[in-house]
Parts: structure tokens; sequence; C-alpha cells
């Protein structure tokens, strides 16, 4: 193996979203580069290592040069490439073109398939070091930020300026020029701590030179370092810290060795809600906040990850007199709110355009109200609760407080509900109903929240997909992947079932006079395509796509409950050691039987044998499968197909020849299996199971 090599792209400083970002890119890129150069070895491995200053790539394990190439690669088909006459078709140009290659050098290759152009691809492998130099600018180049700047008269564009590249192979430097930076060895230090230039002898001692000049470049290291000074810190202030993920992620990334500055602020502020003191510090100052013990009350003092050690008590006056500042600021928006209730700020909602197609947020809410009295008279909630929550539930977008700190939506109107006097069912709707945030929150636990979230998203998800709004790519303005995946959770974890059938068609209802959509049967057909491309999303790892494509095959679109319970059973079913021989031939009825017609079975055209105990089981049972099927017990539904047809449908396909040529007892097997078929295909479509499934465990949560 060659030695080690080490990237490093020194920068100005980057935003801390930028590095994460940057980091996965560059490690994406630099594997996929390495493929392609063929100094990819078994033993391979490749690093990255980040701050806010500095991009670095550590790669050991790399073939000491490229191996030689000598493979023949084939193209597109002879005929498609080129004319009677010989002369190239696009296809020949483009294939000779991706490989650097001259027409005259294609060949013709003759295969089983028929005739193909082919080349006949020679190289000498080269030294690594003379591989790298030839990538190292592509890869550079390929790294990816959520924005890039252009800077000087370069016109490289990169996430912020370069100042400085490392590029070594072992002690050897690889050199290359990106954004007009020649690589060597110098690096540098922390900005304030160790700012002066200096060299890296070799690769390998990157990581314990940049520590000796204050720079911790290993981020997990770096994070590891930074939550134990943060939490001997809230030790130290005779508290606990508050845990925040983001904020971890989003501190780490920000400095390049991690410093713990504590500060404090007035008490008085403590009768604020904990929410808005958090966001204060947590959403727009980075600060951690800590609590007198686990699930107790806030202490008025908080923590800052800094980049120095140097002069902190300048630091915390700095930091105190700020957040100070903007304590005061939530305060105020506090106190002018609860001056006047939240249902008076309803009629502010009638300005507040919701989407320019759709109407005002409040006509939302009017349809929201419609969309809740439906799914609590389906669910059997409380309808008057559920209709004032619904009512109430956008009303703290017009608080002073909200407007100034958005994150806050929902929460706050809760609180303000609770001080009102209302309901706290209703008031936890208020804030339950934006829930779930995401594939880790929460979903509502009561059902009056569990309604307005329903209600809440159904109306967004229609609306849009009514005006022709519908998420392509990774484009989705209005989250409606994201809503969508809300409902599903909801049904499936929470306390209401949802029909999403009568849902789609209640909500589009509910839009007449507020805005023009596509027809109700248009909405619901890409809405249903668009469910079910989610739901099978999100449960195929825990249960196999062919369980999840073949309990969708059968269901009929409307209870999300059903369709998990139709997924459970299959999956159980899929576990047992009958289920191969099972699955495989009732694929087989259905193969031979799907485009034959339906009808009554004549007895008397019943061979004696396999097909008559066939006949005669499935008479049986077949009622009671439909029973089990049509109560939605579909465990017990093919508990009894697997126990009272396995055997005997294996036996009639090792016995009866269902293609005969007498045609009246071809069409009577035919229809036999068909309604054999049809009959288990109401509770999964059979035909679309894999075989020899691998055992799954059926008890993960959806």
């Amino acid at each position: 193996m060659s030695s080690e090599f080490l990237l490093e792209i020194g920068t100005e400083e980057l935003p801390a979203s930028f590095v994460t970002h940057a980091l996965r890119s560059m490690k994406a890129s630099a594997t996929e580069l390495l493929g392609q150069a063929r100094l990819s070895t078994d033993s391979l491995e490749v690093k990255t290592l980040g701050t806010p200053r500095r991009l670095a790539l550590r790669i050991r394990g790399l073939a000491e040069r490229q191996p030689d190439r000598d493979e023949t690669i084939l193209g597109p088909p002879w005929g498609a490439a080129f004319e009677q006459d010989g002369a190239p078709k696009k296809a020949a140009t483009g294939f000779a073109k991706k490989h650097g290659l001259r027409i005259e050098d294609l060949q013709k290759q003759t295969t089983d398939k028929g005739d193909y152009v082919s080349v006949r691809l020679r190289e000498s492998g080269e030294a690594t070091s003379e591989v790298l130099a030839g990538i190292l600018p592509r890869l550079c180049q390929q790294i990816s930020f959520p924005k890039s700047m252009r800077w000087g008269p370069g016109e490289v564009a990169f996430g912020r300026p370069i100042h400085w590249i490392v590029s070594l192979l072992g002690s050897e430097i690889v050199p290359f020029d990106f954004a007009n930076v020649r690589a060597g060895r110098a690096t540098r230090g922390h900005r304030f701590l160790a700012p002066e230039s200096f060299d890296l002898d070799e690769a390998a001692q990157y990581e314990k030179a940049l520590e000796r000049a204050h720079v911790i470049v290993d981020l997990e290291i770096r994070k590891a370092r930074m939550m134990e000074g943060l939490l001997a810190s809230a030790k130290s202030l005779g508290g606990l810290l508050v845990p925040d993920a983001f904020l971890a992620d989003e501190c780490v990334s920000l400095v390049e060795e991690p410093f713990t500055v504590p500060g404090a602020f007035d008490e008085s502020f403590l009768e604020l809600p904990d929410k808005v003191v958090i966001s204060v510090m947590r959403d727009h100052q980075r600060y951690f906040a800590v609590r007198a013990s686990e699930g107790g009350a806030l202490l008025p003092a908080y923590l800052n990850v800094v980049n120095t050690a140097e002069d902190p008590d300048t630091i915390a006056k700095g930091n105190d007199r700020v957040l100070r500042a903007r304590l005061a600021d939530g305060r105020f928006f506090v106190e002018e709110d609860r001056k006047a209730p939240l249902a008076n700020r309803l009629t502010k909602l009638e300005s507040v355009v919701f989407q320019s197609k759709l109407g005002t947020m409040g006509a939302k809410v009017r349809r929201i109200q419609a969309n809740a009295g439906a799914l609590a008279a389906a669910s059997g909630a409380d309808a008057d609760a559920c209709n004032e929550a619904a009512r109430l539930c956008k009303a703290d977008l017009e608080t002073l407080i909200v407007y100034e700190f958005p994150e806050l939506q929902g929460e706050m109107g809760r609180w303000y509900a609770l001080r009102e006097g209302i309901d706290p069912a209703i008031a936890d709707a208020i804030r339950d109903h934006y829930r779930p945030q995401g594939a880790d929150d929460v979903v509502p636990d009561q059902i009056v929240g569990a309604v307005v979230a329903v209600a809440d998203r159904i109306d967004t998800l229609v609306g849009c997909f009514g005006i022709g709004l519908v998420p392509s790519g990774s484009a989705d303005p209005f989250a409606l992947r994201r809503a969508a995946l809300g409902i599903i959770r909801i049904a499936l974890e929470g306390p209401i079932d949802v029909d999403l059938r009568a849902l789609i068609a209640q909500a589009h209802g509910a839009y007449a006079g507020d805005a023009k959509l596509a027809s109700a049967d248009e909405v619901h057909a890409a809405l249903d395509a668009f469910f079910r491309g989610r739901i099978r999303g999100m449960l195929k790892d825990s249960f196999g796509g062919d369980v999840v494509d073949a309990c969708l095959g059968a269901w009929d679109g409307t209870s999300l409950r059903d369709l998990r319970s139709r997924i459970e059973a299959v999956a159980e079913l899929g576990a047992a050691p009958e289920f191969e021989a099972l699955a495989i031939a009732f694929k087989r009825a259905f193969n031979i039987t799907k485009e034959s017609a339906r009808g009554p079975i004549d007895s008397s055209l019943l061979e004696a044998g396999a097909e008559a105990a066939l006949a005669e089981r499935f008479g049986t049972v077949r009622d009671q499968i439909r029973e089990a099927t049509g109560e939605r017990r579909y465990t017990d539904a093919l508990k009894l197909v697997a126990k009272e047809l396995g055997v005997p449908i294996d036996r009639f396909f090792d016995e009866v020849f269902v293609m005969v040529d007498d045609a009246r007892v071809r069409d009577n097997r035919l229809r036999l299996l068909g309604e054999i078929a049809d009959t288990v295909n109401d509770i999964a479509h059979f035909h679309q199971l894999g075989t020899k499934l691998q055992r799954r465990d059926t008890s993960v949560s959806v």
C-alpha cells in the first residue's frame, strides 16, 4: 500500500451548516473518483475532517500505483451505431467520445444477443502521485455547498475564498492548482491562539500537529470535548445542561477548539414561558440552557461555546447585554399579546395570504374546521372541542411573539390559551396540530390534537395538488411529503384512524368557493398515488418492499390501519416455513387466470382426485376466509388459507394439467383457480410477493 494521503483546503470561515454538508460531499466525490482512477483497494479508508476554516481529507490504503488496464467494453448494438454503408450514427460517435477514441478504433463483436460495438482499452498504470495530481482539481471542484461564491478574478465557485491547500502523499507534495492557489505543505493553526503558518513534514502528523496549534480537526473528537466542557460548566453552575442535538451540531462547526463561557440573566425573565427563554438563547444566540434538575425549572444562566479562552469575562459581559435585550423584547411582546384574547386575532387572518391561488389563512381556518368536523364524527371525538381547536389553531400567527419568533407557533398559542382559561385539551391541540414536524418528532397523543393535525395537513395537500403544486425532485416548498407522512404516522401511531378516500373528498369539497381546483377524481387519483409512495418508503425497511407492495395492491385506499393490519398479517405469514410453497402456488393461480373470465364452477366437470379435493376444500372455507377478510381479521384469514388451501392447491398443480384441449373442462378449471386467486387477492396480491423471503422481525413499530 502507498503512504497516507492528506488534502486540506484552508478557507475563510465557513457557516456551520456548510461544514457538514461539504464534508459529506467531499467524501462521496473522493470515493467515486478514486474508484474511477483504479486506486481503490479492499483496505481503502477515506475520512473527512473539518473546522470552520478547513476541509480535510485523509486517505489510507491507496494502491501504490494504478494497475494496468486491458479490458474490452461493449457499446450499443452495431445496427444502432452504424448505417448499412458504414457511416457512424450518433450512438457510435457518443460511445467513441465517452472513451476518448476515434471512430476507427471501434470494432464489431458478435455475442449471443447479436453484433455490438466494442472497444479494447489498454492503459499502463501510473504512479499514485501522478494520478492524484490529475484528479484533485476535479475533487475540489465537486465539493458542494448550500451556496457558493466567487471572488477576485477567478471563475471558481466555492463556499468561501480559499487561502491555502495542503496536498501530501506521505512526505511528498502532490502538486496541483485550484482557485489560483498552489498546493503545498504549509498549513495554519488557530486564528487567534496560533495564527502562524507552519509546514507539515508528512501527512500522518496532521491531526497531532494541528492539535498543538489549538485546532481539533476531527469533528467527533471536538464535539466530545465540547460536550465534556458544557456538562462540567453546567454542574459548576449548580444545574444540568439542557440537551440539544441541533445546537451541539451547530456549535461544534463554529469553533476550531471549543471553550465554554457561562453567562447569566435577570431572574425576572424566568416569568416568561420556558420556550421563549430557550428559543431566544438557542435560535438567536446559540446558547445552551441550564435547568436546576432533570425536568426542573430553568436557571437564570446559560452556556456559550466560543473559539477562544482569551478574556472570558469580557465575552460574558457582551453576551449578557445582548441576551438581556432579546429577553426584554420577548417580555414586551408577551405582555402586549396578553392584552387581547386569541380569538380577537382571527379577523387579521383574513388578510394573511396562505397561497395566492388558495386564498387567505382565514379561509384555511374555516376549511380546517370543516375537515375537523368530519374527522371528529368518524373517530368519535368531541365535535365542539375539535371545532374550537381548529378555529383557534392559527390565531397565534398574529401575535407579536410568534411574528418575532416563528419557531414558537403553536407553543405560544397553547400558553396563551391556558392563561385565558380555555379547555386544556383545546390548548394542547393548538400546539399539537403542528406535530409531527419530522421523523424524530412525536405524533399528537390526544384525539383533539390528532384531528386538527390531520385536518390542517389534508387541506394543504388537496389545495396544492388541486392547483398543480406537486413536489418534483427535491423541490417541495410547501413540505407536502412531510404533511403526507404526518397523516400516515398519526393514523398508525396516534389516537385516530384515517380514511384517506373520505378525507380527500371532504377536503376537496371544503374548497368550494375558496379556490378553483382540479376535479375531485383527478385530485384523489394524484394524492392516492402520492400517499402510496410515502407509505411504501416508510414501511419497506421494516416489512420488505414486496410485502408492502402486495398489500397496497389489495388495499382500497381507505383505512390506513386496515393497510397496516394487512401488512403485519402477510409479514407474519412470510416468516412461516410453509410460506414459500404457498406463495408460489398462488402466484401460479393468479398468472394463469389473470386473462380468463370469471363465473360459476360446474361441479360435474371436476375430475376426481386433486381437482375435486381442491374445489371441495375451497368451498368449505371460502366463506370463512371472506368473512375474516371483511372483518379485517387478516391474520385469521391467512391462517385459514395456509392451513386449508396450501396442500390442496400444491397437489392440484402437481397432478392436474389446466390447459387441456376440452374447452369446457379448461374454462371450469380456470374459473376455480380464478375464484381462489380473487379470494386471496382480497387480502394481498400474492403475485407481487417475492419468494425465498428471509425471516423478518414483524415486531417493528410503525
